[in-house]
């Protein structure tokens, strides 16, 4: 199984590829973590890369095309989290798999409504070994982390405006892609806990199983 996983921000998109890649067996790949893996390599193009996110750039469509490409021409089956971001991107994957004979079996979109994705980001705290990434509602600001000793806080950029702000950039990004996989696309309420968006993606996915 070849997937591709999108989402909203705070859509829980990169818990729930996490979860399904191991039960299916697949690897899980994210662009994030390719471009980090670079970064931390010390190569020429990892040097390059660190400019343009510390300059609060984005990284351009050729580098990251180039990054999976480069990682599932090796594999067979897999889980791509957040690529392809925009229909650039789709359409240049597309053509690498129909090259290699192994198309993608489809794309799932994980959908949350704007206000629910704003609840979920305004009220997440994060700690300093959760990198940022991670988020709880079971503690509050100033709580210590008890694996790193670090207070829980409020990330500065997830404040209403910002969030707002981040949405409409995704929205501007993807909104092609659901007319691009339409027939091989399956949209997936992303409204509930963990195990019950994870549950409906399961039974979602069982005719590309």
């Amino acid at each position: 199984m070849r997937i591709t996983f999108f989402g909203p921000p705070g859509s829980g998109k990169g818990t729930q590829a996490e979860r399904i890649s191991e039960y299916y067996g697949l690897e899980h790949i994210s662009t994030g973590m390719l471009l980090r893996e670079e970064i931390r390599s010390g190569s020429k193009l990892g040097v390059r890369i660190r400019k343009i996110v510390e300059s609060g750039h984005l990284v351009s469509d050729d580098i990251v095309n180039r990054e999976v490409i480069d990682r599932i021409e090796r594999i067979e089956d897999y889980l791509l989290d957040g690529y392809p971001r925009n229909l650039s991107q789709a359409k240049r994957l597309d053509r690498f798999l129909e090259e290699t004979g192994k198309p993608l079996s489809g794309a799932v979109f994980i959908q949350v409504p704007v206000e629910e994705v704003l609840k979920r980001l305004t009220g997440r705290l994060v700690c300093a070994c959760a990198d940022g990434t991670g988020f709880s509602s079971e503690y509050r600001e100033g709580d210590i982390c008890r694996i790193c000793g670090k207070p829980f806080v409020r990330r500065s950029d997830d404040s209403s405006e910002v969030v707002r702000n981040r949405l409409d950039h995704y929205h501007n990004l993807t909104m092609h892609l659901e007319e691009y996989y339409r027939g091989r696309l399956l949209s997936v309420d992303g409204v509930g806990t963990v195990e019950q968006v994870f549950q409906r993606i399961m039974r979602a996915l069982r005719p590309w199983a």
